[in-house]
């Protein structure tokens, strides 16, 4: 029983009558004053409103509405408020004049909502800007529209011309303008106000304009260089290593939290160094101790990471990877004195030999040099 109810709920549906406007062109009468709407529903946007009395031409009519003409396209009009024939004038004599009322009112477009494609706006990537405007106007569309955007900065600039043209928008109804956005290199960090107006006429020409602001921000990309993040070609078994890193902030944005990690093999950092805050165009440094295991040799390997945040807390790092060889530390062997004193003269015999050689001949050739020269005085006497 539930198929066979199913099956003709979808025989009734799939051959159910659509609405059909039935094909007739013919000139029509606004017997009071009435909406144009973009579709045959009362839920739908109001294009404007057609004074009583007004023409306008009607090319099809069903389910009591009339689809009808409108500066060139198809809008809906209730089908009670139109007549065929203008409607007919009293005597005057038989009735008062009824006052003739013209809507002099200003109609309003302003901005409703508006949202970037990003979360902040960049140097380095461009981002497009949705601005939408509504015409909070119920009886009178809008016409010759011109949108422009300027940041008084001049910090933020729009990629393509500041300015839109559109024909018209309807009353009650709403427009995007989608522009794309790009902040210059030397952009102020933080929020933007940036100007969108709108200038724009009614159907008689009345000239108005308006004009919002919008938020934007503005984030720089942060930007560390480094040097000195290298180990010595070779250390020493249980000796200790510093390791000094310079770090300069060469970006337009603040370095926050910049810390160093040492992850050496057989090296012992004995933790993170903390470095801090780094302002623009400053440098700063960053020291460890490195102690050497003394039970590891040959070459090993590791890597220094360098980690800091942006002024949205968001995380950056940066990893050198280092390399070292580590050496056998030497043990020295305690000497005694007579050892040092050999050390410092081996030949200590020589020298021994010699002196007495040279105190043996003194010995002998000066007792000799003395008998010698009396000798001669002696013999130079008896002559």
């Amino acid at each position: 029983m539930k198929k066979l109810t199913a099956f003709i709920l979808c025989f009734l549906l799939l051959f159910a009558p659509l609405t059909v406007f039935a094909a007739k062109e013919e000139t029509v009468y606004a017997t009071e004053n009435v909406n144009i709407r973009t579709e045959p529903n009362t839920d739908c946007d109001i294009i404007t409103v057609l004074q009583k009395g007004s023409s306008i031409t009607r090319v099809g009519e069903a389910d009591g509405w009339s689809k009808v003409i409108y500066e060139g396209e198809e809008r809906y009009i209730t089908s009670e408020y139109l007549a065929l024939t203008p409607a007919e004038e009293k005597p005057t004599e038989e009735t008062e004049e009824e006052p003739t009322t013209e809507d002099n009112s200003t109609p309003r477009f302003m901005v409703t909502s508006y949202e970037l494609s990003e979360k902040s706006l960049s140097p380095e990537k461009s981002a497009v800007l949705k601005v939408t405007f509504k015409n909070y106007s119920t009886t009178k569309a809008l016409y010759n529209i011109k949108f422009s955007l300027t940041d008084p900065s001049g910090d933020i600039l729009t990629v393509g011309m500041p300015t839109k043209y559109v024909k018209s928008v309807y009353a009650g109804s709403s427009y995007t303008w989608e522009i794309e956005l790009k902040a210059i290199n030397t952009a102020s960090i933080g929020q933007h106000d940036l100007q969108v107006s709108a200038e724009y006429e009614d159907k008689n020409f009345g000239s108005y304009s308006s004009s919002d602001t919008v938020r934007i921000d503005v984030k720089q990309s942060v930007k560390l260089s480094y040097s000195g993040a290298i180990l010595p070609k070779k250390v020493i078994q249980g000796d200790t290593q510093t390791v000094t890193v310079d770090l300069m902030n060469t970006g337009k944005s603040s370095i926050y939290n910049c810390t160093l990690d040492f992850d050496i093999e057989g090296m012992q950092s004995g933790g993170s160094v903390f470095v801090g805050n780094i302002e623009p165009a400053t440098n700063a440094q960053g020291s460890a101790n490195l102690r050497v295991d003394s039970d590891t040799l040959g070459e090993v390997t590791g890597k220094i990471t360098i980690t800091y945040e942006d002024d949205y807390g968001k995380e950056y790092k940066k990893t050198v990877d280092v390399s070292t060889v580590i050496e056998e530390k030497v043990e020295q062997v305690a000497t005694t004195t007579e050892d040092e004193k050999e050390k410092k003269n081996p030949l200590w015999w020589l020298f021994i030999l010699i002196g007495l050689a040279v105190g043996g001949g003194a010995g002998f050739g000066i007792p000799w040099l003395i008998n010698d020269k009396k000798q001669r005085k002696e013999d130079d006497l008896r002559l």
